[in-house]
């Protein structure tokens, strides 16, 4: 029985079958998310609290460790690590990777919830948790900036309008503004006239409290009529807490304006952000994991005059940090790639064959893998990634060996003077086992990578399904589509019309042909020196490898720079201020930089008020006359220097974790060193 018999006799509707495989392909195509990364699920989760005015020592005691010891009876919980700084405290939880991160996640929420009635009641919102992926960097920073508004009027533009407004966009799954915080009215206490009065912080705190609740009043009513009763006792303004009495002494009230400095300011005052030296708040925009980047991008930007529009005149919104170009050029060269390796595997396949109708009949056989490899990708969730393109061009190479076995078997029986329907229903059937077992065997190659462990089988899950998904629709192409169109259009070689492109390819391939009998002799007539050949290749190859560096992934110029920032802990809040904002000037300075933003505190490993991030846009290679991303950071780590008591490590935003690379918000070190004790201050 032949698996190539019933498409053979039937090859009209078997070209429709492949063209509709074709169309869906290209369906496909256009609806896959497009991505620097595969979408990872490491066993990872990071959880966040914060507490604003609580020292490391106070979050670790009574944040952390309550976190901690809930977060430890989750199942499959192989390592916890938690760091705390001012005002926040993180905790990395490690899964044995058993189940899903969705699964532990759901867990993770709820120890939380368990843990909040261990945790501090003055914390602002409730702990946060996030799943690790290296697909969730920001893809896009946008700088809201002014000369006439404040920060906190800024924070509330961004917060209320333009976030709520970007969350609504097609492809963005959340939105983080920094720079600023809920605005607030700040109580600044003089110690010495609260003494002076008789009175406690803690009495100013339990007035306050008692004079800012808003709670139902109740109801009137006469037995006919009800009345809801309304008090607008709240109080909003500086001036209105400035005039509230906190105590009573000789008959004569004592407010707190004259024991306190009462002034309109933000929740953390450790909060700050810049763009360039300008003060600004920064929101941060992330995709969703399905979502194609570029898409994702160009809506927010699209979207742009219409918010700014929103603002009040003098307030600018500009976007920055973008990292898409890279990734738009990293999808065109591949796609590049994938067209030139078509029509180098077309033009060999033509230099070889020499004939038209055997090269077109082989040639069908990429593009319809390649669709059959997009219909998978959809199916299964993946995206236009480095990894899944690259899976592509390789596969190019694979998918025509079997177009081409079957072929040339079936021009076998046509040459030897069979008719050629049935020289291909013989040849199709005799060379049936032979496909199977070719692909099975490609299979099994690229199949153990499927089932590999840590972040390689995790980076390359995608790559060996991708491969494997077109290696099998063309082995499904060579058993249907290629016998069929064989069975149509092929002719015995002494038929065939000769012409100027046949006659140059016969001479070529009649020269190319000599010369490699001509080697044939040469290796048959030193047959010693031959067999050496293979060891002196394996020992070129062991010295090449000692001397070639070592890395996970290349390398990438990504023309973007991220970084940390810090300082001791005897710094004030508005002394890092002054440097961060000396240090962005001296950055911008430079000639090979384009735009700079930076923070201080807040957010997913924000730090306290000691620490801060930089994300830097670096001008377009051109521009920079040729130097590297790599260049400009080792000067611009130099020119940090010049700034005293401030510390700034940079490294290249990288789509692909490598050694030293990574993406934007790491630590800003290659290593990393630990030392663990009981005592904190011996620590130190």
């Amino acid at each position: 029985m032949s698996i190539s018999a019933p498409f053979i006799r039937r090859p009209i509707a078997t070209s429709l079958l492949a063209m509709g495989v074709f169309a869906l392909g290209m369906i496909c195509y256009f609806l896959l998310g497009v991505a620097a990364l595969p979408n990872l699920e490491f066993p990872a989760i990071f959880v966040t609290a914060s507490q604003p005015g609580g020292s490391a020592d106070v979050m670790a005691a009574t944040v952390a460790a309550p976190l901690e010891r809930h977060l430890g009876q989750i199942p499959g919980v192989e390592t916890i690590n938690s760091s705390s700084s001012e005002n926040s405290s993180s905790v990395i939880l490690m899964f044995d990777g058993s189940r899903s991160v969705d699964d532990y996640a759901r867990d993770v929420q709820a120890a939380i919830n368990a843990a909040a009635q261990d945790l501090p009641p003055g914390l602002t919102n409730a702990p946060t948790y996030r799943k690790a992926n290296p697909n969730n960097q920001p893809v896009l920073i946008l700088a809201l900036t002014s000369d006439t508004a404040t920060p906190s009027e800024l924070y509330d533009y961004a917060d209320s309008l333009l976030a709520q407004r970007i969350r609504q966009l097609p492809g963005v799954s959340d939105v983080d503004v920094a720079g600023g915080a809920t605005p607030a009215i700040r109580v600044d206490l003089n110690l010495r006239a609260l003494n002076a009065m008789g009175l406690s912080p803690d009495q100013v705190r339990n007035t306050l409290a008692a004079a800012n609740v808003t709670s139902p009043v109740g109801f009137l009513s006469d037995g006919r009529t009800t009345t809801a009763i309304s008090a607008n006792d709240a109080l909003h303004s500086a001036d209105e807490f400035a005039d509230l009495v906190i105590s009573m002494k000789n008959g004569v009230p004592v407010r707190l304006k004259d024991v306190a400095h009462v002034y309109d300011g933000q929740q953390d005052q450790y909060q700050a952000a810049w763009f360039g030296t300008r003060r600004a708040i920064l929101m941060f925009v992330r995709k969703r994991p399905d979502a194609n980047v570029i898409g994702t991008v160009d809506s927010v930007k699209a979207d742009i005059p219409l918010m700014q529009s929103w603002l009040p005149a003098g307030v600018t919104l500009t976007p920055f940090f973008d990292r898409t170009p890279i990734i738009r050029a990293s999808i065109d060269e591949v796609q590049i790639s994938l067209l030139i390796s078509l029509g180098l595997v077309v033009a060999t396949m033509a230099l070889f064959l020499r004939r038209l109708a055997p090269t077109l009949i082989a040639a069908t056989a990429v593009p319809l893998s390649i669709a059959g490899a997009f219909v998978v990708m959809y199916l299964l969730g993946y995206t236009l990634d480095n990894m899944s393109l690259m899976a592509l061009v390789v596969a190019i190479g694979f998918v025509v060996d079997d177009a081409i076995v079957v072929i040339e078997n079936v021009i076998r029986h046509v040459d030897a003077g069979m008719p050629r329907f049935e020289a291909t229903l013989v040849g199709a059937k005799e060379i049936g086992f032979t496909i199977v077992s070719i692909t099975a065997s490609l299979v099994a190659v690229f199949l153990p990578i499927v089932f590999a462990s840590g972040i390689t089988g995790m980076f390359f899950k995608e790559f060996s399904i991708t491969l494997i998904a077109a290696i099998v629709f063309s082995a499904v192409v060579s058993l249907t589509l290629t016998p069929a169109l064989c069975g149509r259009f092929l002719k015995p070689h002494s038929e065939a019309r000769p012409s100027r492109v046949g006659e140059r390819l016969e001479r070529f391939h009649a020269g190319m042909l000599a010369a490699y009998c001509r080697l044939l002799d040469l290796s048959l007539r030193w047959p010693r020196l031959t067999a050496l050949q293979p060891l002196l290749l394996i020992v070129i190859t062991v010295l090449l490898m000692r001397l070639v560096p070592a890395g996970l992934f290349p390398q990438q110029d990504t023309g973007m720079l991220s970084g940390r920032t810090s300082a001791g802990a005897d710094v004030s809040p508005s002394r890092m201020m002054e440097q961060q904002r000396k240090l962005a000037e001296l950055v911008i300075g430079d000639p090979a930089v384009e735009s700079v933003g930076s923070r201080l505190g807040g957010g997913w490993g924000g730090g306290g008020g000691g620490s801060g991030q930089l994300y830097i846009s670096l001008k377009p290679l051109a521009d920079r006359h040729g130097e590297s991303t790599f260049a400009v950071m080792t000067r611009l780590n130099k020119i940090a220097q010049s700034v005293p008591g401030i510390q700034m490590r940079l490294r290249p935003v990288q789509d692909l974790p490598s050694g030293g690379g990574g993406g934007s918000g790491g630590s800003g070190g290659q290593y990393q060193v630990s030392l663990k004790g009981n005592d904190s201050l011996e620590l130190q």
